[in-house]
């Protein structure tokens, strides 16, 4: 008689970073960079590619049985204490995520929706999607519901970029109030104004030993939307987000 093959324990805290394009994700999975107890990955593209396909409709949901199988062998296999992934298109799947890892943790970070779109609008692999995907078709990831599908086509590209990130921060929401042992979200303006407080508070979170350090971030950085942003520009995301 054969043996039945056991699964491998996880001996490691993986840690999810989410949220929508351009609100500091990258920034947030820089930061464990400074914690020697955590293994970094931003945007492996082992997960990335398939994480984001399968998030923007791409590619069928059952599709995400691969990238469970990938990020298993790669909790298994991992030496250090805690594991993060910078994939933030993941915050479409969390549910998925934590019944396959229970133990995961999710940060979620928010940014000013102006400051962000703003940098959506100089960002080419963001805007691409209006170009690769239909924009007559229900899409979480684009924003697109039953109530703005008949006229989302004939909207201004800042207005489209709006109900994304409108989409995005209705999803950390509803995430962080249904998990919150698993989910914590807070504020992109929060590296600026509590950074010490907040490094204390995602330690805290996730039980990570040791400390977490930010790197330097210009202040500037907060406000240039402004110069970026017209009137109409600001006129036709407010008419999305307020």
């Amino acid at each position: 008689m054969f043996k039945k093959k056991t699964k491998k324990l996880i001996n490691t805290t993986p840690i999810f970073v989410i949220g929508t394009g351009r609100s500091g994700t990258h920034l947030l999975g820089r930061t464990f960079l400074s914690n020697k107890d955590c293994k970094v990955l931003i945007e492996d593209p082992m997960f990335f590619k398939d994480v984001t396909k399968i998030a923007t409709g791409q590619r069928k949901r059952r599709h995400f049985k691969k990238v469970l199988k990938n990020y298993r062998n790669l909790f298994v296999s991992t030496k250090e204490k805690y594991v993060l992934e910078k994939t933030h298109p993941n915050i479409w799947f969390v549910e998925d995520l934590l019944e396959a890892f229970p133990n995961a943790k999710f940060i979620g970070i928010k940014r000013d929706p102006y400051a962000t779109i703003s940098s959506m609008l100089n960002h080419g692999n963001v805007m691409k999607w209006y170009n690769v995907l239909p924009l007559n078709k229900e899409n979480d990831f684009l924003g697109i519901d039953s109530e703005n599908i008949n006229y989302f086509t004939n909207l201004s590209i800042e207005a489209k970029a709006a109900f994304r990130w409108k989409s995005h921060i209705r999803r950390l929401n509803y995430l962080e109030e249904i998990f919150p042992n698993n989910v914590m979200v807070f504020d992109y303006e929060d590296y600026f104004n509590n950074n010490e407080e907040l490094m204390n508070k995602i330690s805290s979170f996730i039980g990570i030993s040791g400390e977490l350090h930010a790197e330097k971030i210009k202040n500037e950085s907060l406000d240039k939307w402004k110069t970026h942003l017209t009137s109409e520009n600001i006129e036709n995301i407010n008419n999305v987000i307020k």
